[in-house]
C-alpha cells in the first residue's frame, strides 16, 4: 500500500487532479499506520517536485514566444517525413550563443534539409510555449508534450542551417536506429508493411497512415503497434526458453549454476537489447521494468513474491520517469499486468481455456480505462487479439527482427515477401474484424456517470471481495449514477464557441436537437479543427447524430473539419451560403425559420447585390426562453450596415459573435 500512496504523491503532482487526494482519504480512512502512509505520499510528491527540478530547461527566457531564436544543438530523435513538413526533436545547447539545455520539437516545412539523427546543426527558428486549446475532449497536447520533457515547439527559418561539426558519440545508438529504418525503405517494401515493421523492430511509427491507426483502434490492437510489455516481453520469454534448454544439456553448468538463473539473465539481457533497439521510451522502458522485477522472482526461486515484483516494477518507474503518470499507457500496462496475475491465481486453468479467460479479463477489466481515456471500447478486440498477439508475436516479430538486423548485409527477396504477406493477411483479418465495430462501445464516460466512481467499483469488487470494504464499495457504486452534466431543458440551449484559434465552429444543443455552426480551420500540412476538437467535444458530450451542420461562407477556417465531421457523425442536413460551390445542402438566404424544443432559429438574408465571399455569411439568431444570441459567420461593414438599416430591432441579441 505504501507504494500505491507513493504513486498518489506523484499523481497528484504531475496530474493536479484532485483524484490522488481521494485514493489518498479512503486509504487513510480504511487502513492503519496512517503517519507511514502519509509519508509516502509527501514522498512521492518530494520526488516528482526532484525530478521537475532535475530535468527542467536550464537557462531558457520566460517568455511564451521567440519570435528570432539562433540555436546549437543535436538532433535528438529519428526524424519523421510528410510530404510537406520534417518534424524532429532536437536538444538545445545554445540559444542566441548563451549556454542552455532545453528540449525543443521543431518543424521544418517545404525544401529542407537532410537532418540526420544525432547531428549537430545551428538553425534559426521561431519558439514557443506549447498552449492548449480550451475544449472539453480534446487532446491534451501540453501534457503529452510535457510526457517527453519537451516545454518549447518551433519552426525552422527557411534558409537558414548549417550542419557542424560536433561529439555526437552519445547518439551513437540512435544514428545506428536511423540507419537501419533507412536499410529497411531500402528494402522497397511497400508503405503499410514498412510502417508496421518500423514500427515492430524499431519503434518508428512515422509511416503507418491515418487509416490503419483507425483499423486498429477500432479492433483494438494499438497497443501491438507500440513496442512495450507483450514484445519485450515475448522477446524475454523466447530467450528464457531457449537458454533455459541449451544450458540443460550440459549436466555440469546445471550444478555450478541453476538453469533458471541463468535463462533469467539471458532474458533481461536480450529484453534490454529489443528496447534498445527500439528507442528505449517510456513504455520499452516500463515493459523492461516489469520484465526485470518478474524474472527477479524466478531468478531468486520466488522468495520474491509475484504482486512484489508488480509493485516494485511500479515503483522503479516512478523513481526513474515520474512523468509517466500523464500517459493512459502507463495504467493500461500496469492494469493489465495485474489483471493477467490475478486471473493466473483465481483460474488455475491450462492451455487455450486459460488463454481465453485472460482475453476475457483484460478486455473487462481494461474497458473502464479506455471509456475514460479514448471514449471507445473496442468489444470486437478479443476476436482481434486471439488471433493478432500470436500472429504479430510469433510470425512478423521474429522475421521483422531478423530483415531489420541483416538489412545492411542480407536480406532474401523471399523473407521480404513473407513479411509483406504476413503483414497482409494481419490487415484483411482486422477489416474481417472490424466489419463487427458495431458492437463496439463509442461512448463518454462523461455523459453518464463518474469514471473514477465507475473504475474504483470495478476494482474494488475483482480486487478486495472483503466485507469491511463494503462501505466504500457501495458509495463509490452509488456516486456512479449521477450524470456528469445537466441536462438541458425545453426552451433553452448550450451554446459552445469552440476555441479553433484562425476560424470559428459554435456548437448548439437543445434538449434534443444538435447544430454546428461552422467547422474550424483545415491546415495545409495535414488535419483540421473538425477532427481535432468538435468530433471529441461532440462525443465528450454523448452526442450521437448532428441534425444540421451551417456552413457560413467557404473560406477554409470555416468549412475546413467539415469531411472529419462527415466522416464522424452522420449529418441529417446542410445549410450553406452557396450550394452551387458545395454542390450539395440548402441555401441559408431562403431557409425558413425553424423551432426546436421551444428554442427559434431564424436566417437573415443577405441582398444578392451586396454578396462577396463574406459578405455572402449566413447569419444565424438563435432565441432562447433567456436570451439569443447571433452568428454573423464573416460579413463586412457593406452587409452590416444593410442589415442594420434592413431589419433593425430584429438584430438585437444577448451576445454577439463578432465577425473577424
Amino acid at each position: 500500500m505504501e507504494i500505491l500512496c507513493f504513486f498518489a504523491g506523484v499523481a497528484l503532482f504531475c496530474l493536479k487532479s484532485g483524484y490522488p487526494v481521494c485514493f489518498l482519504f479512503v486509504v487513510l480512512i480504511f487502513f492503519n499506520a496512517r503517519l507511514r502512509i502519509l509519508a509516502w505520499f509527501l514522498a512521492g510528491m518530494a520526488w516528482s517536485l526532484c525530478h521537475q527540478w532535475w530535468v527542467a530547461d536550464d537557462g531558457m527566457p520566460g517568455s511564451l514566444v521567440i519570435q528570432d531564436a539562433a540555436l546549437q544543438g543535436h538532433v535528438a530523435s529519428i526524424p519523421t517525413h510528410t510530404a510537406s513538413k520534417t518534424q524532429f526533436q532536437f536538444l538545445v545547447k545554445r540559444l542566441n550563443h548563451q549556454p542552455v539545455h532545453a528540449r525543443v520539437l521543431l518543424s521544418c516545412y517545404n525544401r529542407c534539409p537532410d537532418f540526420r539523427a544525432g547531428e549537430y546543426w545551428q538553425i534559426h527558428a521561431k519558439l514557443q510555449q506549447p498552449q492548449n486549446l480550451a475544449n472539453p475532449g480534446g487532446f491534451d497536447y501540453v501534457k503529452g508534450l510535457a510526457s517527453r520533457h519537451i516545454r518549447w515547439t518551433g519552426y525552422v527559418r527557411r534558409g537558414m542551417q548549417k550542419r557542424m561539426n560536433a561529439d555526437s558519440n552519445r547518439y551513437l545508438l540512435l544514428a545506428l536506429r536511423e540507419n537501419m529504418a533507412r536499410a529497411l525503405e531500402a528494402l522497397d517494401p511497400n508503405e503499410q508493411t514498412l510502417g508496421i515493421l518500423q514500427a515492430l523492430t524499431l519503434g518508428v511509427t512515422s509511416h503507418i497512415n491515418k487509416a490503419d491507426w483507425d483499423l486498429f483502434r477500432r479492433t483494438g490492437t494499438t497497443h501491438l503497434m507500440v513496442i512495450s510489455g507483450a514484445h519485450i516481453g515475448l522477446i524475454a520469454g523466447l530467450a528464457y526458453g531457449f537458454v533455459k534448454w541449451l544450458w540443460c544439456r550440459f549436466g555440469r553448468l546445471c550444478l555450478w549454476c541453476p538453469a533458471q538463473k541463468i535463462a533469467s539473465i539471458g532474458a533481461l539481457t536480450m529484453g534490454a537489447i529489443y528496447a534498445l533497439l527500439a528507442g528505449f521510451g517510456v513504455p520499452a522502458q516500463r515493459a523492461l521494468w516489469v520484465c526485470f522485477f518478474m524474472l527477479l522472482h524466478r531468478f531468486c526461486s520466488q522468495r520474491v513474491g509475484i504482486w512484489q515484483a508488480w509493485r516494485y516494477a511500479l515503483f522503479a518507474v516512478l523513481i526513474f520517469e515520474p512523468h509517466s503518470v500523464m500517459m493512459p499507457g502507463f495504467y493500461l500496462s500496469f492494469i493489465a499486468v495485474a489483471i493477467l496475475i490475478l486471473v493466473n491465481q483465481r483460474f488455475p486453468l491450462t492451455g487455450i481455456r486459460k488463454t481465453l479467460w485472460m482475453q476475457l479479463a483484460c478486455l473487462v477489466g481494461l474497458m473502464p480505462l479506455t471509456l475514460y481515456f479514448f471514449s471507445y471500447g473496442a468489444v470486437n478486440g478479443m476476436l482481434a487479439n486471439a488471433l493478432a498477439i500470436p500472429w504479430v508475436s510469433f510470425i512478423i516479430v521474429p522475421i521483422g527482427l531478423l530483415t531489420t538486423l541483416l538489412g545492411h548485409w542480407f536480406v532474401l527477396p523471399l523473407q521480404v515477401s513473407l513479411l509483406t504477406g504476413s503483414i497482409e493477411y494481419l490487415i484483411r483479418y482486422l477489416h474481417w474484424v472490424d466489419a463487427l465495430a458495431c458492437v463496439n462501445l463509442n461512448v463518454s464516460y462523461a455523459q453518464f456517470l463518474s469514471p473514477l466512481a465507475l473504475m474504483v467499483s470495478i476494482y474494488l469488487l475483482v480486487l478486495l471481495p472483503m466485507i469491511r470494504f463494503m462501505p466504500i464499495l457501495l458509495m463509490t457504486a452509488v456516486a456512479g449514477i449521477f450524470p456528469a452534466h445537466e441536462r438541458i431543458k425545453q426552451g433553452t440551449a448550450r451554446i459552445d464557441v469552440m476555441d479553433v484559434g484562425q476560424g470559428l465552429a459554435v456548437v448548439v444543443n437543445t434538449a434534443h436537437h444538435t447544430l454546428i455552426y461552422d467547422t474550424g480551420v483545415q491546415f495545409y500540412q495535414g488535419g483540421d479543427m473538425g477532427e481535432r476538437v468538435v468530433v471529441p467535444y461532440l462525443k465528450t458530450m454523448g452526442i450521437k447524430a448532428v441534425d444540421k451542420v451551417v456552413i457560413s461562407h467557404p473560406d477554409l477556417d470555416h468549412r475546413g473539419g467539415l469531411a472529419s465531421l462527415e466522416a464522424a457523425y452522420p449529418i441529417h442536413e446542410l445549410i450553406v451560403d452557396n450550394p452551387a460551390f458545395y454542390k450539395r445542402g440548402f441555401s441559408c438566404h431562403q431557409y425558413p425559420d425553424w423551432e426546436w424544443d421551444g428554442v427559434l432559429f431564424h436566417f437573415f438574408a443577405i441582398k444578392t447585390a451586396l454578396k462577396s465571399k463574406n459578405n455572402s455569411s449566413c447569419v444565424l439568431r438563435i432565441s432562447t426562453q433567456g436570451g439569443s444570441v447571433l452568428l454573423s459567420g464573416d460579413i463586412e461593414r457593406l452587409a452590416e450596415d444593410d442589415l442594420v438599416s434592413t431589419h433593425g430591432h430584429q438584430l438585437a441579441a444577448s451576445v454577439l459573435v463578432v465577425p473577424h
